[in-house]
């Protein structure tokens, strides 16, 4: 708690699933417990082990009422957010939204039910590791060739523009990149989230306080976008105009807006 009052990251995920040995479990939901049962500094998040998996119940139950969200994980099928949420009901937190993790073939191309298959559902998660071991994709080494680095990158940008499309078909804001897993390298953290933004996502999973600044100043707009932003809603609803030598359409509005929500104005 101490490291996330200096840090500052928008939420903290505490894990009960892989980074958690079975021998670590009683410990782990313990501190989870502590935490939950009033909120901490920032928003806090869970994740668990499936919803399919024994241990469900058990990680469930050591949740507390400044749960902020459940962070479910590799997620298959709708019924199992379904399930999810009802379970949230039944442990007396109704407010706690689900943020389902889509790590497989099936997830993927179940997404938007998945995403549509409880009201608590306010966000989703990629996790690219599990999807490309799903998809039969080859790890990305230090030596691998250049040619076959680039077929993966292309096998997971297409993964996760379709996520990201399920997400917005289903009103889903909150869209959340895997993490970078080289974890002092802050260049790299920042250029892999300025490509997750590209892309449609709102944010990435960092794994050590070093990424946290880095992933910050990705998904911020900079100046020069806001003030490409705000010259076009100074433009807006007069039908075909110009910022620049850009033309201002709905469509253009649009993009301009979303630049402004994501900075803060």
């Amino acid at each position: 708690m101490a490291k996330l009052v200096e840090v500052r990251p928008d939420a903290a995920v505490l894990d009960l699933e892989d980074g958690i040995s079975r021998g670590e479990l009683a410990a782990a939901r313990a501190r989870v417990a502590a935490a939950t049962a009033s909120g901490g500094p920032v928003p806090l998040a869970v994740r668990t082990h499936p919803v399919s998996s024994e241990e469900f119940a058990a990680d469930l139950e050591a949740c507390g009422p400044g749960l902020a969200a459940l962070v479910i994980p590799k997620v298959s099928a709708p019924e199992e957010v379904a399930a999810a949420g009802e379970a949230l009901v039944a442990r007396g937190l109704k407010g706690t939204r689900l943020v389902p993790m889509i790590e497989s073939a099936a997830g993927l191309m179940r997404a938007h039910d998945i995403l549509t298959a409880h009201a608590s559902v306010s966000g989703v998660a990629l996790g690219a590791e599990d999807l490309a071991a799903d998809l039969g994709l080859p790890p990305a080494l230090p030596g691998s060739s250049a040619a076959l680095l680039e077929g993966r990158r292309a096998a997971l940008a297409a993964a996760r523009a379709a996520l990201v499309a399920a997400a917005s078909a289903a009103r889903v804001a909150i869209r959340v990149d895997s993490p970078y897993l080289s974890l002092l390298d802050v260049p790299g953290t920042k250029a892999e989230a300025l490509a997750g933004r590209g892309a449609g996502f709102t944010g990435k999973f960092a794994l050590h306080p070093a990424q946290v600044p880095a992933i910050a100043e990705a998904f911020r707009p900079g100046p020069e976008e806001v003030e490409w932003a705000r010259a076009v809603l100074a433009k807006a609803g007069r039908g075909v105009q110009r910022a620049g030598d850009r033309m201002v359409d709905e469509a253009v509005v649009r993009q301009a807006r979303v630049v402004l929500s994501d900075e803060g104005s």
